[in-house]
């Protein structure tokens, strides 16, 4: 599933994609997805600010009267193999286009998804906000202000195993398997130690090396395994630079001892028994 970096660098696109025309019509395939609704409010309206948070992006619109005061937001998420791409309107639709926006300058926003796990929904933008899921979602390791002791507040009487709470969006937005992997490893935390076993030295190093993997993730426009691409069609390069993730087996890119798979929560995971001892909560 797109992570936080995937999903910025998609938010990134379209807004370097200068859209500013109206929307002039809109498409919906037959296919039910995760998240759906209407798209009929957003005929006529001009496009304005592009937000993200968590997996999440949120795209301001203008409505066609033209009341500044009352914009809708269109919420856009990827889910596990959505895309996002701007193409011309003449341009042929590529499989499983469940949705399409056409502008009055004749490009077109297309949102592709073969496993109909993400999708989109509509609505005044105040209720969008103040509504879950965006309203339930915990702070960004990336925000200012992120810390051990903010990352300890949300997750440190959690009896889960610290890779597994990670993972909850309540409490930390925008982090999936690779990236808490990724962390973890640089933070030199075992992934299956209890949560609240850790002691504050352990949140520091994890809130520190959580941001740190997240904006390299985003510096190198995100990680594709499989299906994640940019709004222009282009693959990430992060998977170059993953140090753990999916190389159980192969020897710790530190220490040279071989990394270990794991699977718990039903998701797999990878670590090195030598540099992530469980003994190192401190």
């Amino acid at each position: 599933m797109p992570e936080l970096p995937e999903v910025e660098s998609v938010r990134r696109g379209l807004e370097e994609a200068r859209i500013v025309a109206p929307v002039e019509r809109v498409y919906r395939s037959r296919k039910k997805l995760r998240m759906d609704s209407p798209l009929r409010s957003l005929v006529g309206a001009t496009p304005g600010k592009l937000g993200r948070r968590g997996k999440y992006i949120i795209w301001e619109f203008t409505p066609g009267d033209g009341d500044a005061s009352s914009p809708v937001g269109l919420l856009l998420h990827l889910g596990m193999s959505g895309r996002c791409g701007i193409a011309d309107a003449l341009a042929p639709r590529v499989l499983h286009t469940h949705m399409i926006l056409t502008f009055a300058d004749q490009r077109e926003l297309r949102f592709v998804d073969p496993r109909r796990f993400g999708g989109f929904r509509v609505s005044p933008l105040a209720e969008l906000l103040e509504a879950p899921p965006i309203s339930k979602l915990g702070p960004e390791p990336i925000d200012p202000g992120f810390s051990g002791a903010v990352l300890a507040g949300r997750l440190g009487r959690s009896a889960r195993p610290i890779r597994d709470a990670l993972l909850d969006q309540h409490a930390v937005a925008g982090v999936g398997n690779i990236y808490a992997l990724e962390a973890l490893f640089e933070a030199r935390i075992h992934p299956l130690t209890a949560a609240a076993r850790l002691r504050a030295s352990a949140w520091e190093r994890l809130a520190k090396s959580l941001g740190e993997v997240l904006r390299r993730g985003i510096d190198n426009g995100g990680t594709t395994l499989k299906d994640f691409r940019n709004v222009v069609g282009e693959v990430g390069r992060n998977q170059d630079d993953l140090r753990v993730y999916g190389r159980g087996g192969d020897p710790c890119p530190d220490c040279g001892r071989p990394l270990k798979s794991f699977v718990s929560g039903g998701r797999s995971g990878v670590f090195c028994p030598y540099d992530q001892s469980v003994r190192r909560v401190r």
